[in-house]
């Protein structure tokens, strides 16, 4: 028999120097001890199969009360249990016994004082149905269209096939479900495909007898939740055993709960995930991806409430492939483009790796450049202004059958701003480097001697600076990052080890030409022991030559002055280790950049 119990008790609240004291009022030494029965008391209908309450009230009454049931009046008691009860009185909730009768009486006893007792005042009935509805229970809810098993007991022995019929408007009017369904099965999934209603009735009778019925309690069905994966996508390449982030949105929302299926054989056998949680009305999961090699994996992802309701990925495939980060992106002082550094991994999968640049749409990517896998790891984003803006970089590659791999998590370049502050300060205001970890930014300044120097160096939990002791005349400045371990894109290269944002005057500088189209030639191409440069014919004046790295790190600077048409110049490279170099030609009408690839 189930018995649940609920009791009540007055109380007291007093407070002394502070000291909350909780008391109950006892006055056992004061008032007689009574018990009253409130419920039932007469005249109730009880059902079989579902709960009833009874309360009683009294006087000093103990902490434990005996609940016993009589069907003919009081000639015979059943004992149904005992329930805590507060000096007071209290309530307890009890199922109903299958025991047919107009003639039921309840009784309540004090455990320590049996003569404080109390029965109903007059009789109660207690319905048994011919069909007892044990499931769908009272407050039950289902999803429209959905399997749902009924559970049913037989209280009339005649009783062979049942039909089923539900109501929506909490018995007013009934369909029919499912007819000649085995009375002794005592159980069977049915649809409850209806429009959503929270007044919904399941009814099973006799049907040879359709006055032998019995009624469920009053349950809902709601409109199920749609599920749709939106990760992994149809054809995506995963890596095998690497993080992955499964997502997911839910329309019509019940429960939040969910869990995760994989498969790595179209479906014909799956394994579990974990359990996941929605958050409004939508989802993801970072799961570690198993070990395999399979052009055949799908996804599915299952509501906890009800496991037909489902969505499953679109085939993908898993399987191992090298991960292509990029190491780092700068700002070349010299060219003032942005430049993508990374260190290529020893495969043969790659044929040629793509360079995409955030647009100006949020995490819309496109691709600026294509390197093959024997080219210098290093490309120069020419269409970048850093002065302007920071810029976001993505690495992916495409293998030798021309398939597209994810690309890398991206990097986002410095980018810096400054005002005037008062008694001629310079604020220094810049966006974070985004992609590694680092722990502090370098304050960088020029002067006039046209060499940076570090003045300061911040925490990389802030993005500003003032400088307070600025000299006069016009100052850039610019943010420098170490990077922790360095870049090495080429084994026979110097490591790259910081990042630059761009440069950021105090005032106007002399404007430089850099649409300038200085007509040279470069060659040999690519160079081993010399750069041979021949001159066009709008030449003149004095002609400085930077040969560069791609971050702007400076191996040479020469100066040339009477310049002819045709003449050839010629710069020693014996030293330089193999890679690709910015060679910047600067002269009174403007500048001008190309790239040169050293290989010895």
């Amino acid at each position: 028999m189930k018995l649940e119990t609920h009791y009540k008790s007055s109380c007291r609240l007093a407070i002394y120097s502070g000291l909350i004291i909780f008391s109950l009022f006892l006055t056992s030494s004061v008032h007689a001890q009574t018990l009253t029965l409130q419920s039932p008391n007469g005249g109730e209908l009880w059902n079989y199969g579902g709960t009833e309450i009874a309360s009683w009230t009294g006087n000093n009454l103990s902490s434990v009360v005996t609940v016993e049931f009589s069907y003919d009046g009081g000639t015979n008691w059943w004992y149904f249990g005992e329930a805590p009860s507060g000096p007071g009185g209290g309530s307890a909730s009890v199922s109903v016994p299958n025991t047919s009768t107009e003639n039921a009486i309840l009784r309540i006893t004090d455990v320590s004082n049996p003569a404080a007792t109390d029965v109903s005042d007059g009789p109660f009935t207690v319905f048994v149905a011919p069909i007892v509805i044990w499931n769908p229970e009272e407050g039950q809810v289902y999803y429209n269209n959905s399997n749902a098993y009924v559970i049913w007991d037989l209280n009339v022995f005649d009783i062979n096939l049942l039909n089923a019929e539900l109501s929506t408007d909490n018995g007013q009017t009934f369909e029919p479900m499912a007819e000649n369904i085995i009375a002794y099965s005592l159980g069977k999934y049915l649809n409850f495909a209806a429009e959503p209603s929270d007044s919904c009735i399941l009814k099973l009778y006799n049907t040879a007898d359709p006055t032998e019925f019995g009624l469920s309690g009053l349950f809902k069905i709601i409109q199920p939740p749609v599920y749709t994966i939106t990760s992994p996508s149809a054809g995506e390449l995963v890596n095998a055993y690497k993080p992955f982030t499964i997502t997911w949105t839910v329309e019509n929302v019940y429960t939040p709960n969910c869990f995760l299926q994989y498969s790595t054989n179209n479906g014909i056998t799956w394994e579990n995930i974990d359990n996941a949680v929605t958050i409004g009305n939508s989802g993801s999961y970072e799961w570690i991806t198993p070990n395999v090699n399979s052009e055949q994996c799908l996804v599915r992802i299952i509501d906890s409430f009800e496991s037909s309701v489902s969505d499953t990925s679109e085939v993908f495939s898993i399987f191992p492939f090298p991960e292509t980060p990029i190491c780092m992106v700068s700002v070349d002082s010299l060219t003032n483009y942005n430049v993508i550094i990374w260190e290529k991994p020893v495969t043969d999968i790659i044929d040629d790796f793509l360079v995409y640049k955030e647009t100006d749409e949020t995490n819309v990517y496109e691709v600026i450049d294509t390197v093959s896998y024997e080219s210098t790891p290093i490309v120069t984003d020419f269409g970048s202004n850093p002065a302007i803006q920071p810029y976001r970089y993505k690495l992916g590659f495409i293998d030798t059958q021309n398939r597209l791999f994810p690309a890398s998590d991206y990097h986002q370049t410095i980018h810096l701003t400054i005002n005037q502050g008062i008694n001629g300060a310079w604020n220094l205001i810049w966006t974070s480097y985004i992609g590694f970890d680092y722990s502090s930014y370098k304050i960088l300044r020029q002067s006039a001697s046209g060499i940076y120097e570090q003045i300061a160096s911040v925490s990389a939990s802030f993005n500003s600076y003032t400088d307070f002791n600025a000299p006069a005349g016009v100052v850039s400045y610019m943010i420098k990052v170490e990077h922790p371990t360095g870049c090495n894109p080429a084994l026979s290269m110097d490591d790259f080890s910081s990042i630059f944002s761009n440069v950021a005057p105090t005032g106007s500088t002399v404007s430089i030409n850099e649409n300038y189209e200085t007509e040279f030639n470069i060659f040999p191409t690519p160079a081993d022991e010399q750069i041979n440069i021949k001159f066009g014919e709008n030449i003149s004046g004095i002609t400085r030559i930077i040969l560069s790295d791609l971050t702007g790190r400076a191996y040479l600077s020469v100066a040339f002055d009477g310049i002819r048409q045709d003449q050839v110049r010629v710069i020693n490279t014996t030293g330089l280790k193999e890679g690709m170099y910015l060679l910047t030609l600067i002269n009174d009408k403007g500048k001008n950049t190309r790239k040169v690839v050293i290989r010895h």
